[in-house]
């Protein structure tokens, strides 16, 4: 098993001015929905402002307050299935859906890493894309550095799906949403059996002041059943 090396996280941004030289090539995305909690809107606010700095547009961003209730995983796969179905609704090429607890490293050799993988996007045969998170099992790829097939990975904090994904990702959901499952349930389930991405290092980190990156494992867990793919 692969470990991979995740970028330090800096303090809570004070400004949404960013010191990075690096434009990201944003525009490989057709929108980017920004996932809140409807108690935390002054962090959408900043999210939104940082975002905008570093190259999103107006048109590109989309503010999603996340689905209430008591059962956060239930909730949580509400909000992606919301996210997904506008998607396909209004026909986006693909989505990115970023949580607004967490933001973007700044590290310019991540950043222009970053754009080499954007811009390649369009060449490549890719169901969905992780920007960071908790990955587990991966295989680099060898013609395109800084990207990894990943086998088993789970509490993305933001990740990309391709247009051709949307109603296979949707059933998955709906499915985990019957079954009372939750992201890290079906996830590891559809990885084995389409093509699923990450990048390394991850290009965002926690947006707090904790100084724990993100680990290079989790914890597997219970078994997972097959039942949801």
């Amino acid at each position: 098993m692969h470990k991979l090396n995740y970028a330090a996280p800096f303090p809570f941004w004070q400004s949404p001015q960013l010191s990075l030289h690096c434009n990201l090539q944003w525009r490989s995305f057709a929108k980017v929905a920004v996932l809140f909690n409807v108690q935390d809107q002054a962090l959408l606010g900043a999210q939104c402002a940082v975002l905008s700095q570093a190259g999103i547009s107006a048109e590109q961003l989309w503010p999603v307050a996340r689905a209430s209730g008591s059962d956060s995983r239930l909730a949580e796969l509400q909000t992606q299935c919301m996210v997904l179905s506008e998607a396909q609704r209004q026909g986006w090429r693909n989505v990115l859906l970023f949580d607004a607890g967490f933001q973007l490293v700044q590290d310019e050799r991540a950043c222009a890493q970053a754009n080499r993988i954007f811009m390649s996007l369009h060449r490549l045969d890719w169901h969905v894309l992780l920007l960071g998170g908790h990955y587990q099992h991966f295989s680099p790829l060898l013609t395109l550095p800084g990207i990894a097939r990943v086998h088993h990975a789970g509490s993305a904090a933001a990740y990309a799906v391709n247009a051709s994904y949307y109603p296979v990702l949707l059933n998955a959901y709906h499915r985990a949403i019957e079954h009372a499952a939750s992201l890290n349930d079906i996830w590891p389930l559809l990885m084995g059996k389409h093509c699923w991405l990450a990048m390394n290092p991850g290009l965002v980190s926690w947006r707090d002041n904790n100084p724990t990156p993100f680990p290079t494992c989790r914890p597997a867990g219970r078994k997972r059943s097959s039942r949801f793919a």
